[in-house]
């Protein structure tokens, strides 16, 4: 979807197969209950998991006998910056979009906690604006790495962990993912679960015709398709369109 969002689409729930509390049954079972049009399954995965074709031949077998548009996702965290995802080496072909989450902070030097980058920041270790440039950078390289397929999950949920905000984004920065998304034909969400991003970042994304998906990044089937903070945000994008 180009533009703003559809509170009738739930783009990122979490299963069992992962660290959700329902199975891709129940949390189907419950999108076609409240009346979702459009479902995302996406599970964690890592270099060493091993069970992404059962999990991809299942949700094919849903979406064969659901009227929804289901999606198979999955999500991988930035390991460094320059854009490597926590993605099995095979197993892939049937997964729809890989979901580029900052789990952690991404470096020069691989993957760090966000306690110890926040300590590092603290303390004149690391300056915040290094930091992060390089969690940009790390979104901005797995762009082309991954064309068509990515979804960049959450952005900037992991800055209030390191103790800076949203606000300390430079534009420019944004811009220029904003930029390389369009180009590679890629996607942004905006989460509900993590309340990120605003509708200020999410504006260049859109004047770029980067498609813009609507995520509660539930974990358990109660809280599919309930939006607040993702809601407003569409609301104020419908309300100041991208011109």
């Amino acid at each position: 979807m180009t533009g703003p969002a559809s509170a009738t689409q739930d783009m990122q729930v979490h299963s069992t197969f992962s660290d959700g509390a329902n199975s891709l049954e129940e949390n189907l079972a419950e999108a076609e209950s409240i009346g979702l049009v459009e479902l995302t399954c996406v599970d964690h995965v890592r270099r060493d998991t091993d069970w992404v074709p059962e999990y991809t031949a299942a949700v094919a077998r849903l979406g064969a006998e659901t009227p929804l548009a289901l999606h198979c996702g999955i999500e991988a965290k930035l390991l460094d910056t320059r854009g490597t995802l926590d993605l099995p080496a095979s197993g892939l072909d049937g997964v729809d979009w890989i979901y580029a989450a900052d789990h952690q902070v991404p470096m020069d030097d691989g993957v760090h906690h966000p306690d110890e980058v926040r300590e590092g920041i603290e303390t004149g270790r690391y300056a915040a604006q290094e930091v992060i440039a390089g969690i940009m950078a790390a979104t901005e390289r797995c762009l082309p790495l991954h064309p068509g397929r990515i979804v960049i999950a959450h952005i900037f949920s992991i800055l209030p962990k390191i103790g800076v905000a949203e606000s300390d984004v430079p534009p420019e920065l944004i811009d220029s993912l904003a930029q390389a998304a369009h180009a590679t034909g890629n996607r942004i969400e905006v989460n509900e679960r993590y309340r990120t991003p605003s509708a200020a970042t999410l504006r260049p994304f859109l004047q770029r015709g980067v498609p813009l998906l609507m995520s509660t990044d539930s974990h358990a089937r109660e809280t599919i398709g309930r939006y607040d903070h993702a809601l407003a945000v569409v609301r104020q994008l419908a309300a100041s369109p991208a011109r």
